[in-house]
Parts: C-alpha cells; structure tokens; sequence
C-alpha cells in the first residue's frame, strides 16, 4: 500500500474531531448557565429568557424546565411556573433545584399538603441538604408548627454547619428563643461563610442595634453600604438609632433616604409616629400609630401610642372610646389612667378626671401582669377578625368562658401540635382555671420557640412564691434582651425587695438608661430610694427632685422626696408639704 501523507493527515483530523466531539458544548449549554447565573441573583426575567433560548437551541425540555419555571415563580407567574414545573418532569442534574422550586410554588398556591409531599419526595430520593432542611423549616413555621421547625432547622445544620441560610435560620429562631445576644454568634458565623450577604448583613447590623451595641451597629453598617451602595436599610437602622436617641431632625433627614421602603412595617410606623408627634403633628401621628394599632392589635403599646396622639389631637372622644373600657380595670397602668383624665379634661368633665387622677395618684410600680388587658375591637365594640381562632381564644378567656376555652384548646392542641401561639394561650387557660403547673409547662414549651416579654411577665407571675425563680427567669431573660426596660426595672424591684440594694440600684439605673426611662417618675422615685441606701445622698436627692417635677400628684413620689430631703435634714415647710401631700393632705411644693 502507497503512503499518502495527506490521508494520514486527514485521518488524523477525523480522530481528533472524534475525540473532541464528546468535550464540545452540548446544545443550549451557554443558555443554561446563563439562566442558572440569573436565578442565583433571582433574575426570573433573565432566567425565563435564557432558558427558553436554551430549549431554541436543542437542549431538552427536562434540562429547561426547572430553570423556565423557578424563573416565572420570581416574577410571580404562577400558572406558566405549573405549566413548568407541574409534572416534575426534571432531568437529574435539575431535578433537586426543579423539585423545590415546585415545592414552593405549592406553598404560594396554598396547597401546603402537597408540599410536603414534595419534601418528602425529595428526602425519600436522597436528595438531603441543609438548603432543603431551611426550606422545610421556614414552611413549617409558617404553618404554626413551629416545634418542628426548630427540628428542621437543626438539621439543616447538622448537615452542613458552614451553610450560610441554615445559620441564618437557626440565628433567626435562637433571637427568638434566647435573645438578641445569643443569636449574634450565629449571624457572625453566617457572614464567615457568606461576607458579602446582603440579607445577613442588614440582619446582623439591626441586631447588634437591638443588643444596644450602637458602635458594632455603625460598624456593620457602613460595612453594608460600602459593599452594596446607599442601601435604605442602613439609613432606616441609624434612623431608629437616632430617634431613640431623641436626635429627631436627624432621625427625619436619615427616615427620608429609606425611600419609603419601610413605612408600612411596624417599626416604620412607631418610628414616623414618634417623630411627627414630636414635630407638632399629631393628626399625622394618629393615623400613624391607628395603622400601627391594627397590625398589632394585641400591643397595649400601639393603644397607648393612638391614645395619646388622639389627645394631642383634640380628638378626646376617640381617645376614650379606646381607653375606658381598660381604664376602668383594677390593674390599669398610672399612665393610662392619667392619659385618660387628661381626656376628660378636654372634653370638660372635671369630675371625672379627677377619679382618674385620683386613683393615678395612689399608684405604685406595679409587677408585670400575668394576663394582657387588651382584646382588638371594632368601632363597635365587637371582636376584630371574629374567625381567627385565638383570638376567640381570648374572647373566651375575657368573658370568663373556661370550660368552652378548655375545650377550644385541647381541640386545637390536637390539630397543630408544635404551636407556640397556641402553647401560650392554653397556658393562659389553665392559670384561669387554676392549674398554675399546667400553665407554666405550656409556658416553658412556648418560650422554647418565642420568649417574648408577655411571656417573660406570666412565667414570672408564677413564680410568686418562688421569688428566687422568677428572679432568675427574668435575669436570663435580660442577659439575652438587655434593652428590655421594662425587664430591668422589674427585676430591679424584685432585687430591692429580696435585700439586696447594690444589685436594686445597678438594674434600676440601666432601666432608666433605656428607652422613656428617664421620664418614669415611679422608676426614678424607686431609684432614689436605692441610692439613698447605699448612702449616695446626692444622686438620691436628684433622681426624687426629678420624680416630682415629673408627677407631682402622685403620693409615693412625694413620699420619697419628702423623705429623702427629711434624711438630709431638710425639715422645713417644703418637706412638710410633700409628707402631708404623701398622707392624702396639704400642697406639693415648687420646685
């Protein structure tokens, strides 16, 4: 046979188109990492496009799919992302990422059955990952199941404990849980994993603000700004920064870069409320703290809030419609009671504020309640959203209904066991009814998922005859909130009351450190006597000056003035004055 360089040649050219044709790109392959690029920074528009070029091009529908249609559930298409997704018909390489996209388009169908389904289609196939475990997690806590969330969320870390949303999620339920201190350690470890986070580093900053810790807070933030731009969250934590500080022209300028972003959550809502009632705009404020009021229609503080800028408002007669009937308790706060005479006067009934004042100014700082005050109510007096379950719940409780309320809950403790909401209500019932250990192990289980104050208060009310007990729940309770000022004074007074003034007086000056502290006339007089105790004359004197010129109608407050000045040896006129007005007789004196 003749050699022919050039068949050579041309043989060597087939064998390496050979070779090469399996390392070629496939069809659509540029396609569909373009997608998968766009659904990593939740493009859907980008991703939908780009995937259905793919499919143009050759790939095959079941490479496409779970791109097109997690691209069409982010632009919340829910009909063409089932025309997508509805048959999970995936190839292998997609089919985890199109099987959880399906499971969250269920869930915004509100078919929550087959969601799960999908789930556990997902785990039975081996398909496990921490991503999944947070999936199933936030979709059980969504569903009140919130005992089982926390299983998930352990998995998901226990799977893999450097996944930044599985860290998140656990940090999430442990401020909840624990505190705001306790969950720090977890968002920091989130953003080791993922430093440049935008979702965890918003959250880590607002955190650090709500542990107190304004220079760690200002720190993260500029970190945030640095790394994606003026971001309005950064403007909205200073703004709240700010306010708190009573900064309020810089707290405006700072409220007016967040674009409006957050004026429809809560604390948008306070924030605005307080600064325009501060400004001189009452009529603003009110319908400020009115939304505020039905978002949270359980807060006795969003009530006060609306009350008080209704009185601002020359709005008396709106103010009483919401203040009376929780005026007229046994256990209404001194400041309710004032707000609501401030109300009569307005609208000239003397008489009547002054039964107000009267009972206001016999008042003492008062334990935390056991049980809340406040029932939401229309215009009329009946039960905001009569259909909610716990809020029929409260109704009965408040009519004093408890059998049918033992047997509401134990109905709805069969059909969604691992509730805290409902864990805490069936803790209420059996304290109405007097089963004061059922109560506390409901509590006990609720708090593992939210201790919140309310919560905080009953478990402490419990404890009455264990003053050492409540003592320590409201101490933990403290160490993971330290800004919870009601938590302090309280806990402050129990320490007063157990002999023990060095430990009184520390917690009771951070109290009136926080939040309207320092404008508390009860928690300044409890102060005063404190450091009369441990001889800091001065600071005693001071502190009960500032308790009266705050209230000078209130008896225990000129008690502890006239006695303190009596034990620096003033005896004359004035100090007689503010004893005989301590025994119900006689004038407070002027400053």
């Amino acid at each position: 046979m003749t050699f022919r360089p050039e068949r050579l040649f041309a043989s060597l050219l087939l064998g390496a188109a050979a070779l090469a044709a399996p390392l070629a790109a496939a069809p659509g392959d540029a396609a569909l990492a373009e997608a998968e690029a766009a659904l990593a920074r939740e493009d859907g528009v980008a991703a939908e496009l780009a995937g259905k070029r793919a499919l143009e091009e050759g790939a095959a529908r079941a490479d496409v799919a779970a791109l097109v249609g997690e691209g069409e559930l982010l632009q919340g298409d829910l009909a063409d992302a089932r025309s997508w997704l509805g048959d999970a018909a995936f190839s292998d390489a997609t089919r985890t990422r199109g099987l959880s996209a399906l499971a969250r388009l269920q869930m915004a169908e509100g078919d929550y059955a087959a969601a799960i389904a999908t789930y556990d289609l997902m785990v039975s196939e081996g398909r496990e990952s921490a991503a999944l475990w947070v999936d199933i997690g936030r979709m059980r806590y969504r569903l009140g199941l919130h005992h089982q969330a926390l299983e998930a969320a352990r998995r998901a870390v226990e799977l893999d404990g450097s996944d930044p949303r599985a860290l998140e999620f656990e940090a999430q339920l442990v401020r909840d849980a624990e505190g705001v201190v306790p969950s720090l350690a977890l968002f920091r470890r989130a953003l080791e994993a993922a430093p440049t986070d935008k979702a965890l580093m918003q959250q880590y900053a607002a955190t650090l603000g709500d542990a107190g810790e304004y220079r760690r807070m200002l720190h993260a933030v500029r970190a945030l700004v640095k790394e994606h731009g003026n971001d309005p969250f950064a403007f909205y934590l200073q703004a709240v920064m700010a306010a708190r500080a009573g900064q309020d022209d810089l707290a405006q300028r700072l409220w007016w870069r967040t674009e409006g972003q957050f004026d429809g959550n809560a604390a948008g809502l306070i924030v605005n409320g307080v600064l325009e009632y501060r400004s001189g705009n009452p009529a603003v404020a009110v319908e400020l703290f009115d939304s505020l009021r039905r978002m949270q229609p359980m807060s006795d503080a969003a009530l006060l809030l609306y009350a008080r800028a209704l009185v601002a408002n020359d709005e008396a007669n709106a103010a009483l419609a919401v203040l009376e009937p929780h005026a007229q308790r046994p256990d209404a706060s001194p400041y309710m009671l004032v707000l609501a005479a401030r109300a009569h006067e307005q609208l000239g009934n003397r008489a009547r504020a002054g039964d107000y004042l009267d009972r206001a100014s016999f008042a003492a700082a008062q334990p935390g309640r056991a049980m809340p005050a406040f029932l939401p109510r229309d215009s009329a007096g009946r039960m905001a959203d009569p259909d909610n379950p716990l809020l029929q719940l409260r109704e009965m409780l408040n009519e004093g209904d408890l059998p049918a309320a033992r047997a509401m809950v134990e109905r709805l403790n069969a059909q969604y066991a691992g509730s805290a909401d409902l864990q805490m209500l069936a803790g209420d019932v059996h304290l109405l009814a007097g089963s004061r250990a059922s109560a506390m192990a409901y509590y006990r289980a609720a708090a593992q998922i939210r201790r919140d104050w309310p919560l905080v208060q009953r478990m402490v009310a419990l404890q009455d005859s264990a003053p050492a007990q409540a003592r320590e729940v409201l101490a933990n309770y403290l160490a993971g909130n330290p800004r919870q000022q009601a938590a302090a004074a309280l806990l402050g007074r129990m320490h007063r009351d157990a002999g023990n003034p060095a430990r009184a007086t520390a917690l009771l000056r951070h109290a009136a450190s926080l939040g309207a502290g320092g404008r508390d006339a009860l928690l300044l007089a409890d102060l005063a006597q404190m450091e009369a105790a441990l001889g800091n004359g001065e600071a005693a004197l001071s502190r009960a000056n500032e308790a009266h010129r705050l209230w000078r109608g209130n008896r225990n407050v000129a008690r502890v003035f006239g006695r303190i000045r009596e034990m620096q040896g003033d005896t004359g006129a004035g100090t007689g004055a503010l004893l005989a007005k301590a025994q119900g007789t006689g004038l407070s004196p002027a400053p």
